[in-house]
């Protein structure tokens, strides 16, 4: 494992052998097809809180999340601008397929199956059905590679990850159409590809297919008291307790968060937001 910027990555891990039919390198050049890299899930992560609560697992959780949510208005209430991770288990499906190093008799085995992992490439779409006006800044185009933890992914084994795949720069302008209109959803559809080298080649995984819906101010709505619901801002120090502590990765996306104010300026609004909120009773 490493943490980097209090997000842990899981390694790869070296798991069974597949069984089947050998995949040459030749395949590893098919258009959508098979390639023997492949995009198995988006991983699932329970809400928590701590030093460790973002943790990606390196094998696949029994529940897969099929698509996100971004919440942008995390934005108007002080929040840095929102983003969306993508949580990748990313498998090797070659089999192994080893050589010898040298000529030398009792050399030591290499084996040419395993993958370097180096990038993720992400293509972003707004559906048909949003506003036309929706377009990325020059400066942030929707098509970009996000790199990778370099590491080897040995033949059967996984590797898990933190992809951006909705950068800041990509959720301005969906911030700015949905604070005019605040009951609109809109949908950005991510097309992921993992990219490696197998040897000498570059390998590249079928396209993953992943929406996220981008909303404001609905991953903030729905709690059991709603004089809390958005676009309130509860006090931290008036909060007794919070069960809606959110991805424990980003605060704005997929799962319900209640923030708190530190904070408030002359006019009442609230200045410093703590998301998730940490109660009174429980703040060090």
């Amino acid at each position: 494992m490493r943490t980097s910027n209090g997000i842990t990555i899981g390694k790869v891990v070296a798991l069974v052998i597949p069984v089947g039919v050998f995949l040459s390198l030749a395949a590893c050049v098919v258009g959508d097809g098979p390639t023997g890299l492949l995009i198995v899930q988006d991983q699932w992560l329970e809400p928590g809180t701590g030093a460790n609560a973002c943790t990606v697992p390196v094998s696949a959780t029994s529940t897969r999340r099929v698509e996100g949510v971004l919440d942008v208005a995390l934005l108007d209430q002080g929040y840095h601008t929102p983003h969306y991770l993508f949580y990748p288990l990313v498998e090797n499906q070659l089999a192994t397929l080893t050589g010898v190093m040298g000529v030398t008799s009792g050399a030591p085995v290499e084996e040419m199956h395993n993958i370097i992992m180096k990038s993720f490439h992400v293509k972003l779409e707004v559906a048909a059905s949003a506003d036309t006006s929706i377009t990325w800044d020059p400066g942030c185009p929707g098509e970009f590679d996000v790199p990778a933890e370099t590491s080897q992914v040995p033949p059967g084994g996984f590797l898990s990850e933190v992809v951006e795949i909705i950068r800041s720069c990509n959720a301005a302008p969906l911030y700015e159409y949905l604070q005019l209109q605040p009951s609109t959803d809109i949908t950005v559809t991510a097309t992921i590809r993992a990219k490696g080298h197998l040897g000498s080649a570059n390998i590249s995984s079928p396209p993953f297919t992943f929406p996220v819906r981008a909303c404001y101010g609905c991953l903030q709505t729905g709690y059991a008291d709603p004089t809390l619901d958005f676009p309130a801002v509860a006090k931290c120090s008036d909060l007794p307790a919070n069960p809606y502590t959110g991805d424990p990765c980003n605060p704005a996306q997929d799962q319900m968060v209640l923030c708190c104010a530190l904070d408030y300026d002359a006019l009442g609004n609230a200045t410093t937001l703590q998301c998730p909120a940490i109660p009174a009773a429980k703040a060090p």
